[in-house]
């Protein structure tokens, strides 16, 4: 096959350009990952530059694997040489072969979140901390914040007179101390210490410098300061770099991404070449007329303008509704009526959302009209505790000097080694300064019954019998193994019921997976299988082949698109969310909704409600900003006057009874907020409307009310709240 064809003349500007800088604006759906490919393909059969010698970094696994299998369709099997990956796994493999350098082993742990919340509660209470008001999980967003902008425990300085910081100063350190003496690290890590390993052992930067001669970065909008670091140490030496990306789709601050590293690109490299892809092959134009006008209004960009050449298509559907039950049924009438007349299929939609919180009154209408649905972003395959439990014993036999993995399975399954045994032993550990499986040979110091000291003699010997098991079985082989002298499978039989079962089902897919891994890997071993599970996101893991309606935030949609898409939620304090009060913030609020915008095909649906419940207060909520931006000859108002809520909870339509059903919670209302006639009140089935005339006083007065939908009702006072 031939890299140069198939390509228009933007994309082949780009892919021919091989020397030097490369900065590529890629909008929405022109073809980014194409041009990667072609790009990389180009290089080999070009005899440019040697596969081995080339390094293409994603952000997500999802994304690698695409860019691999594309390459090897135009190159064959040697785009196996070609270095491709996230970037955390790049960084993991370079410390798999060069850690040791900073006082760990090769077999180090990558510690998931619920790990490092383990650690962080561990060096609290060894150092007797009081977290006041704060958690640990608290703790540990603000240690990653100031990894993320390179701030270690030495150098970050608390703010005065704030105590969150107070404590993080003192944790900080610990939680540093207590990775290493776990020879283990946290994702932050991953990046930060190939960057401590480049400033101390210049030779290592030199070796990765001469390894990697053309770099090419996907997404390089969302690079935080670390990661443009590494990518700008790399490529010092022969400036072949190319990065990919599109700043309007730049959405990641929170977690420490950097618009400016792409805006300030030809800063850092003042000899780049800049190309622009604006042809869209996603979207209709009117999808992406609504869009651009969106997206114009920030301040902060690189000017640029999608096209199509496909037909305007349909306009844009906007749904009006009272509250997030109506909403919520609002969208379920869309996608029935678009299923009937279109003849869609279910995995044609997905609902978008800003905050998860969201997605409960989502899943419920959908249940109760029976449309399928899955959400990414729920708990994760590996996440689940049986998996866990195993994955914890994969990580102590690699890694003896992980406590957290060794707290965990001691005492799973049961083997008459309680908590009081366990503290026995981690105080122990703690004095003599040694890993709590050290502490297991020094059962002749501690007063342990001769039960005890069986059961943890038997348990340590079970561990040393399956690590000698390595060296003669297959990775495969020895799992079954592993599983089977742990009596799992006999203790979910023996437990019964119908979780038991499921987490029986679940061990055996975890098998199915090992086995798939092997089959995939050229040299699979249980460290790399550990690597490829700890790196694994929400997107890995979802798959489009289900016949169901996706349910997720619109960040995890990036990347994403379908037929149709559904934006619910707009309205002002939600989208865009009520953070601070910066321009920066607010842009980034916009861009989010770009993002959501361009991953429709064919069709978008944009809600909104006039009253929410927001954390047990019902509010009135105007209308997202957002929706003002997009001209008026681009939106149609839905047809349906009403939702359709089957089950329970009734109807948004009118109805015959004149005082609502008492299984509606009501609202919190102030003692003090008195309703008189004329007031207007909102009601959570209702919407808003009039006080007409009141009958009695307090919670339980007879309201009558003139409402906007369905006319005049009689309503039980404690049921509404003043507007």
């Amino acid at each position: 096959m031939n890299p140069l064809q198939g390509l228009n003349p933007q994309q082949l500007q780009a892919v021919e350009q091989l020397q030097g800088a490369q900065l590529i604006f890629a909008g929405a759906g022109s073809g980014k990952t194409k041009v990667l490919t072609h790009k990389i393909a180009y290089l080999i059969q070009n005899g440019t530059i040697n596969p081995e010698n080339i390094l293409a970094v994603t952000f997500t696994n999802k994304a690698a694997g695409e860019l691999r299998s594309r390459v090897e369709m135009f190159v064959g099997q040697i785009a196996k040489y070609v270095h491709i990956g996230t970037f955390h796994a790049i960084c993991a493999k370079l410390l798999r072969n060069e850690i040791e350098s900073l006082g760990y082993t090769r077999q180090y742990t990558i510690y998931d979140e619920d790990n490092q919340v383990s650690l962080i509660k561990k060096v609290i209470v060894d150092a007797d901390i009081v977290l006041e008001n704060y958690t640990a999980k608290n703790i540990l967003q603000r240690i990653s914040y100031l990894k993320n902008w390179l701030i270690g425990a030495e150098d970050f300085e608390p703010r005065k007179g704030n105590q969150l910081d107070q404590i993080v100063k003192r944790v900080f350190e610990l939680y540093q101390a207590a990775l290493k003496r776990n020879n283990a690290v946290d994702f932050d890590d991953l990046l930060l210490l190939p960057l401590k390993l480049f400033d101390s052992k210049p030779a290592i930067l030199k070796k990765y410098q001469a390894r990697y001669q053309y770099i090419l970065v996907d997404e390089y909008q969302d690079t935080n300061r670390p990661q443009f670091l590494l990518i700008d140490q790399l490529a010092k030496k022969h400036r072949n770099i190319c990065v990919v990306g599109d700043d309007d789709q730049s959405i990641y601050s929170w977690r420490g991404a950097n618009i400016e590293n792409i805006l300030n690109f030809e800063k850092h490299f003042p000899e780049c070449k800049v190309f622009k892809l604006e042809q869209n092959y996603r979207s209709t134009n009117n999808i992406l007329k609504a869009a651009s006008q969106v997206v114009a209004n920030n301040q902060n960009r690189a000017r640029k303008e999608l096209w199509s050449q496909k037909s305007d298509g349909e306009l844009l559907v906007k749904i009006e509704a009272q509250n997030e039950y109506d909403e919520a049924a609002r969208i379920a009438a869309c996608i029935q009526q678009e299923i009937i007349r279109k003849k869609r299929k279910f995995k044609d939609f997905v609902i978008l959302y800003r905050t998860n919180a969201q997605s409960r009154v989502l899943e419920e209408i959908l249940r109760r009209n029976n449309i399928p649905y899955v959400i990414v972003g729920g708990v994760k395959f590996y996440e689940r505790k049986e998996i866990r439990d195993i994955l914890a014993y994969f990580n102590i036999i690699t890694n003896p000097k992980d406590d957290i993995s060794l707290k965990r399975i001691i005492g799973f399954p049961p083997r008459g080694i309680g908590k009081q045994i366990l503290n026995e032993l981690e105080n122990f550990a703690r004095k003599r300064g040694i890993s709590l499986m050290e502490a297991l040979n020094y059962l002749d110091f501690l007063e342990f019954s001769p039960r005890s000291k069986k059961a943890i003699i038997a348990f340590s010997e079970m561990l040393n019998q399956v690590k000698e098991l390595r060296q003669t079985l297959s990775l495969e082989e020895w799992t079954r193994v592993l599983i089977d002298n742990l009596g799992l499978r006999s203790y979910y039989k023996e437990l019964g019921g119908e979780e038991a079962l499921q987490r029986l089902a679940n061990i055996n897919e975890l098998l199915n997976d090992i086995s798939e891994f092997c089959l995939t890997e050229d040299q699979p071993t249980l460290e790399s299988y550990l690597e490829k599970v700890s790196l694994m996101t929400d997107i890995d893991n979802w798959q489009d082949q289900k016949n169901a309606v996706s349910l997720m935030t619109l960040h995890s949609a990036k990347g994403l698109e379908f037929m149709v898409v559904v934006i619910c939620g707009l309205n002002q304090g939600l989208l865009p969310l009520e953070r601070d009060d910066s321009l920066k913030a607010f842009e980034e609020e916009r861009r989010l909704f770009y993002v959501g915008l361009t991953r429709a095909k064919e069709k978008i649906y944009l809600s909104s409600a006039q009253i929410r419940n927001r954390a047990g207060q019902i509010q009135y909520m105007p209308d997202s900003i957002f929706l003002r931006e997009i001209s008026a000859e681009l939106i149609e108002v839905s047809a349906f006057k009403e939702g359709i809520i089957t089950g329970r909870r009734r109807a948004v339509r009118p109805r015959k009874a004149t005082v609502v059903d008492e299984f509606d919670e009501p609202p919190q209302r102030s003692a003090n907020c008195a309703i008189l006639p004329g007031m207007n009140v909102a009601h959570k089935i209702f919407g808003i409307g009039k006080v007409i005339e009141i009958s009695g006083s307090g919670p339980q007065a007879r309201l009558k009310i003139n409402f906007r939908t369905c006319g005049p009702k009689t309503i039980v006072a404690k049921f509404v709240n003043p507007v």
